[in-house]
């Protein structure tokens, strides 16, 4: 596999993200959630920097028939293109919607999606930093505010960590769920 490779996930593997059996590895877990069809094996490295390690986990996913290499893309790649822009949450909240003065919390369903992003990336990216936010803040919040908060504060931990462009692929994930 060279760094320009670029893997989707199987029927297979999209039912194990979806299903999240037991005992399947966290860190096999958090690649195969990271890969999407678009991300090259250098872009992955963020989530695993050692290279041959790395390897070996795609290797396992193969293997497992949860994820397929794409055919077609030469070492010589084109250059990738440019990231989704997304506006931060905090610039939506600054100004609310003017027949919308109070936001409502989304419900419980979305809102423990929204723990489960955090939480994930909290553990392969921050070594569980949000680890006392999720537990005294995000699991105890009774108003919009306090998510917000609690969503700052995890993009700003990230950004700081140097994962921007993690922060901002979750981020848009975390607004999908927020909006259903």
């Amino acid at each position: 596999m060279n760094h320009h490779s670029i893997f989707s996930k199987t029927d297979a593997g999209l039912g194990e993200v979806k299903t999240r059996s037991a005992g399947f590895p966290i860190r096999l877990r958090q690649l195969l959630i990271m890969i999407d069809g678009q991300k090259c094996v250098a872009e992955l490295l963020a989530l695993q920097p050692d290279i041959n390690e790395l390897n070996k986990q795609l290797q396992q996913l193969m293997d497992l028939q949860l994820i397929v290499e794409q055919t077609g893309h030469a070492s010589s790649a084109a250059p990738l293109p440019p990231p989704i822009a997304v506006k931060p949450i905090a610039a939506a909240a600054a100004a609310p919607a003017p027949a919308q003065t109070q936001r409502v919390l989304p419900s419980a369903n979305s809102r423990q999606k929204i723990r489960r992003i955090i939480h994930m990336t909290d553990q392969a990216y921050l070594s569980n930093k949000l680890e006392f936010m999720l537990s005294d803040v995000f699991d105890a919040m009774t108003s919009y505010d306090e998510l917000q908060f609690c969503i700052d504060r995890w993009q700003k931990a990230l950004k700081e960590a140097g994962h921007s462009d993690m922060a901002d692929a979750y981020l848009y994930q975390v607004k999908a769920v927020m909006a259903s």
